[in-house]
């Protein structure tokens, strides 16, 4: 009977320890999701160098470099290429110059070009669009989820623990979409790929990839049938500074592994940009 009594205390004080830890989990995971979410949705102006590798449709990894300042409200955006188009330069004002891009290419004749921010040109063969930099869109994906999974989301969530990555402390979180998959969707007369992929919250160039020839901006037909995935990622890796609650390491996941690879460095939260560095005109640029 003592032996019984004893087992029985060991199950109870098991059971309460390992509440306790899964309870302290989840607060952990919820308290590092929320702060990343309101860390970036309180920082109007930001400055950084960005690294990135993104797959393309021959399973090969493009890679990119570029300094970056921007402010959010309104959007505005200033970028210099270090890799792959070294010197060339964007420059995006929303609302300025018919709403599209100017870019110095920084190649013979020398002469810059206004485009539209779909122009391939722009991508450098790379995944994203110029109004998704920076780290807006990981804010609204975190933000959606929570939004539609609740607290099934924490469930998504593994907390990893406390790693040093280029000289600072990140909190380490992996979230998986155990049941990713392509999906047949059914248009509403009128949409385009690009609407779809903002109104889901799934990655753009992902589901180029599904719908090969089709543009993004095309107006679909009422029941045109198009490829699309369930989720943005099948799973996503995050390094959060401890700092600031920036994600400045980022790994996208989907069916077939690593899809994107995003690092930032030299990120400033602080700097104040003037309205004069989103001027064609300012000093410091060739355009």
């Amino acid at each position: 009977m003592k032996f019984k009594i004893n087992k029985s205390i060991i199950l109870v004080t098991y059971i309460f320890i390992s509440s306790s830890l899964f309870s302290q989990n989840n607060s952990l995971k919820r308290e590092i999701i929320t702060k990343v979410i309101d860390s970036i949705d309180a920082h109007n102006q930001l400055e950084f160098e960005m690294f990135r590798s993104e797959r393309n449709q021959k399973n090969e990894f493009v890679e990119g470099k570029f300094y970056a300042k921007m402010s959010n409200n309104p959007f505005k955006i200033y970028v210099k290429n270090e890799k792959p188009k070294k010197g060339a330069e964007i420059l995006y004002v929303e609302g300025e110059n018919n709403n599209k891009v100017l870019l110095n290419t920084n190649t013979f004749p020398y002469v810059s070009l206004s485009l539209s921010y779909e122009n391939s040109i722009l991508l450098s063969g790379g995944h994203h669009y110029i109004h998704e930099a920076g780290f807006g869109k990981i804010s609204k994906i975190l933000n959606f989820d929570i939004e539609n999974f609740q607290d099934k989301f924490l469930k998504k969530i593994k907390y990893e623990g406390i790693f040093s990555w280029n000289d600072k402390k990140c909190y380490k979180i992996r979230i998986e979409h155990g049941d990713y998959q392509t999906i047949n969707y059914y248009a509403k007369n009128g949409e385009t790929l690009f609407e779809i992929c903002e109104n889901k919250l799934i990655n753009i160039a992902k589901i180029k990839e599904l719908n090969p020839g089709l543009d993004i901006s095309k107006k679909l037909l009422e029941n045109q049938e198009i490829k699309i995935t369930n989720h943005y990622f099948k799973m996503l890796v995050l390094y959060v500074d401890l700092e600031n609650y920036f994600p400045i390491y980022q790994l996208v996941y989907d069916e077939k592994g690593l899809y994107e690879k995003y690092i930032y460095t030299k990120l400033d939260l602080k700097k104040l940009i003037k309205n004069e560095e989103f001027n064609r005109d300012y000093k410091d640029y060739n355009f």
